[in-house]
Protein backbone atom coordinates (compact mmCIF):
# COMPACT_ATOMS: atom_id res chain seq x y z
CA UNK A 1 0.00 0.00 0.00
CA UNK A 2 0.98 3.45 -0.68
CA UNK A 3 1.92 6.26 1.99
CA UNK A 4 0.53 8.94 -0.13
CA UNK A 5 -2.10 9.07 -2.64
CA UNK A 6 -0.22 11.18 -5.40
CA UNK A 7 2.54 13.27 -6.19
CA UNK A 8 3.03 16.08 -7.81
CA UNK A 9 6.54 16.34 -9.53
CA UNK A 10 7.41 19.70 -11.52
CA UNK A 11 10.77 19.16 -13.35
CA UNK A 12 12.19 20.20 -16.98
CA UNK A 13 14.68 17.97 -16.88
CA UNK A 14 14.14 14.52 -18.55
CA UNK A 15 16.51 12.53 -16.60
CA UNK A 16 15.54 13.99 -13.50
CA UNK A 17 12.05 13.09 -14.52
CA UNK A 18 12.66 9.73 -15.14
CA UNK A 19 14.86 9.02 -12.40
CA UNK A 20 12.52 10.76 -9.52
CA UNK A 21 9.57 8.60 -11.05
CA UNK A 22 10.93 5.45 -11.03
CA UNK A 23 12.24 5.62 -7.59
CA UNK A 24 8.66 6.84 -6.62
CA UNK A 25 7.05 4.10 -8.13
CA UNK A 26 9.78 1.40 -7.64
CA UNK A 27 9.59 2.46 -3.27
CA UNK A 28 5.60 2.43 -3.75
CA UNK A 29 5.86 5.89 -2.36
CA UNK A 30 2.86 7.43 -3.92
CA UNK A 31 -0.52 5.55 -5.64
CA UNK A 32 -0.66 8.35 -8.26
CA UNK A 33 2.09 10.52 -9.99
CA UNK A 34 1.78 13.50 -11.96
CA UNK A 35 4.80 15.04 -13.61
CA UNK A 36 4.80 19.02 -15.36
CA UNK A 37 7.48 20.55 -16.68
CA UNK A 38 7.40 24.09 -15.50
CA UNK A 39 5.72 25.91 -12.22
CA UNK A 40 3.07 27.20 -15.03
CA UNK A 41 1.88 23.78 -15.84
CA UNK A 42 1.59 23.21 -12.22
CA UNK A 43 -0.57 26.50 -11.20
CA UNK A 44 -3.05 25.32 -14.21
CA UNK A 45 -2.66 21.56 -12.71
CA UNK A 46 -3.30 22.96 -9.08
CA UNK A 47 -6.36 25.79 -10.15
CA UNK A 48 -7.71 22.55 -11.68
CA UNK A 49 -7.59 20.26 -9.17
CA UNK A 50 -8.71 23.08 -6.86
CA UNK A 51 -12.45 23.55 -8.59
CA UNK A 52 -13.11 19.51 -8.55
CA UNK A 53 -12.55 18.02 -4.80
CA UNK A 54 -10.28 18.01 -1.70
CA UNK A 55 -9.57 14.38 -2.79
CA UNK A 56 -7.77 15.43 -6.54
CA UNK A 57 -5.24 17.37 -4.82
CA UNK A 58 -1.53 16.19 -4.42
CA UNK A 59 -0.48 15.43 -1.35
CA UNK A 60 3.09 16.02 -1.57
CA UNK A 61 4.66 18.68 -4.54
CA UNK A 62 8.66 18.09 -5.49
CA UNK A 63 9.13 21.38 -7.00
CA UNK A 64 12.63 22.19 -9.21
CA UNK A 65 13.73 26.18 -8.77
CA UNK A 66 15.57 26.38 -11.90
CA UNK A 67 12.73 25.61 -14.80
CA UNK A 68 11.57 27.70 -17.89
CA UNK A 69 8.49 29.68 -18.51
CA UNK A 70 7.69 30.00 -14.34
CA UNK A 71 10.39 28.72 -12.43
CA UNK A 72 10.04 27.76 -8.79
CA UNK A 73 10.33 30.98 -6.87
CA UNK A 74 7.84 32.52 -8.85
CA UNK A 75 6.03 29.06 -8.51
CA UNK A 76 5.99 29.58 -4.82
CA UNK A 77 5.20 33.22 -5.03
CA UNK A 78 1.72 32.54 -7.02
CA UNK A 79 1.25 29.35 -4.81
CA UNK A 80 0.73 31.31 -1.79
CA UNK A 81 -1.49 33.64 -3.33
CA UNK A 82 -3.96 30.72 -4.21
CA UNK A 83 -3.11 28.03 -1.41
CA UNK A 84 -6.64 29.40 0.10
CA UNK A 85 -8.80 27.28 -2.74
CA UNK A 86 -7.55 24.22 -1.67
CA UNK A 87 -9.39 22.30 1.13
CA UNK A 88 -6.11 20.34 1.50
CA UNK A 89 -2.66 21.58 1.68
CA UNK A 90 -0.15 19.69 -0.42
CA UNK A 91 3.59 19.67 1.95
CA UNK A 92 6.40 21.14 -0.75
CA UNK A 93 10.08 20.13 -0.54
CA UNK A 94 12.06 21.85 -3.04
CA UNK A 95 14.36 19.75 -4.95
CA UNK A 96 17.32 21.18 -6.53
CA UNK A 97 20.72 20.30 -7.10
CA UNK A 98 22.03 23.87 -5.58
CA UNK A 99 24.47 24.38 -3.14
CA UNK A 100 23.60 28.15 -2.85
CA UNK A 101 23.06 28.99 0.90
CA UNK A 102 21.34 31.72 -0.06
CA UNK A 103 18.26 29.03 -2.07
CA UNK A 104 18.29 27.25 0.84
CA UNK A 105 17.48 30.07 3.41
CA UNK A 106 14.79 31.39 0.57
CA UNK A 107 13.36 28.26 0.27
CA UNK A 108 12.66 28.23 3.89
CA UNK A 109 11.26 31.70 4.01
CA UNK A 110 8.11 30.11 2.30
CA UNK A 111 5.91 28.43 5.46
CA UNK A 112 4.62 25.87 2.90
CA UNK A 113 7.94 24.57 2.04
CA UNK A 114 8.84 21.22 4.47
CA UNK A 115 12.45 21.30 3.22
CA UNK A 116 15.60 21.33 0.83
CA UNK A 117 15.85 17.83 -1.11
CA UNK A 118 19.14 17.80 -2.59
CA UNK A 119 18.81 15.88 -6.07
CA UNK A 120 18.74 13.15 -7.40
CA UNK A 121 15.47 11.81 -5.29
CA UNK A 122 16.48 8.99 -3.00
CA UNK A 123 15.00 6.05 -1.42
CA UNK A 124 16.30 7.58 1.58
CA UNK A 125 14.40 10.84 0.93
CA UNK A 126 11.71 9.05 0.37
CA UNK A 127 10.90 6.76 3.70
CA UNK A 128 12.06 10.05 5.68
CA UNK A 129 9.09 12.31 4.83
CA UNK A 130 6.28 12.00 6.90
Amino acid sequence: MSRFKSILLIEDDPITIMVCERIIRMTGFAAQLKSVTNGQEAMDYLQEQAKKDEHNMPDIIFLDINMPVMNGWEFLEQFHKIEPLFNKQPSVYVLSSTVDPEDYARAASYGVVKRFVSKPLTKDVLESIE
